[in-house]
C-alpha cells in the first residue's frame, strides 16, 4: 500500500507571457528537501549554474522535466490574465492568494517564494489571504540560494508554455488554475 502525499513545504515562481501571469508551485514533503536539491544542482552541471527555463534549450528542458516528472513531489501552477482593468500587480496579488488557499487547505506549513526587487507586496497580499490556522509561515529567498525554486521556474515555464510541455511532468502536475477578478 502506498503512502499518502503530505507536503510540508512549498516554493514558487512566477512567469510573465504576454498577458498571462503565472506562478507555479512545487509541493515536496520535509524527508525529500534534501535530495531535490541535490537533483537540482545535478541536472543543472555541465549546463548553466542553474536551471533557468528561459535560457535552456529545448533539449534540456525535455530533459529536466522528464525528471520533474520522476520526483516524489506534487505541482501546481495558477494562471492570471492581465489586461482589462487588471494590472500585474493585481494579478500577482490574485495568484499568491489562491496559492496560500491551496496551500493551508492542504496543511502546508511554509511557503516560499522566489524574491523580487520588492518582497513587501508579497507579505501584505500573504498576510490579508491567509487564515490563522493552519498555520502557514512564509519568506522569500533567491533562486541563487534555493535550488527547488529551480524546478518551481521549470513548472512555470512549462504551464505557460501548453500542452505539449506541462504533459512532460506527468503525474506529478495536479492542476493548472486560472483565477479571475
Amino acid at each position: 500500500m502506498s503512502r499518502r502525499f503530505r507536503p510540508t513545504d512549498a516554493f514558487v515562481d512566477e512567469s510573465i507571457r504576454g498577458r498571462r501571469y503565472i506562478m507555479g508551485c512545487v509541493l515536496v514533503e520535509a524527508r525529500h528537501l534534501a535530495q531535490l536539491r541535490s537533483t537540482a544542482k545535478g541536472l543543472a552541471d555541465g549546463v548553466a549554474p542553474r536551471i533557468h527555463f528561459n535560457n535552456d534549450t529545448n533539449r534540456q528542458r525535455r530533459r529536466v522535466l522528464d525528471a520533474i516528472g520522476e520526483m516524489p513531489i506534487q505541482v501546481f501552477a495558477v494562471i492570471c490574465v492581465k489586461g482589462h482593468g487588471v494590472t500585474e500587480f493585481q494579478a500577482r496579488a490574485m495568484c499568491v492568494t489562491e496559492i496560500v488557499e491551496r496551500l493551508q487547505g492542504r496543511r502546508v506549513a511554509k511557503l516560499v517564494i522566489e524574491s523580487r526587487q520588492n518582497d513587501l507586496d508579497d507579505a501584505r497580499t500573504i498576510t490579508v489571504a491567509r487564515s490563522p490556522e493552519p498555520r502557514l509561515v512564509f519568506e522569500h529567498r533567491t533562486a541563487r540560494h534555493e535550488q527547488i525554486l529551480w524546478i518551481a521556474d521549470a513548472v512555470t515555464w512549462a504551464a505557460g508554455s501548453g500542452p505539449r510541455w506541462s504533459e512532460r511532468l506527468g503525474s506529478t502536475l495536479e492542476g493548472v488554475y486560472e483565477v479571475r477578478p
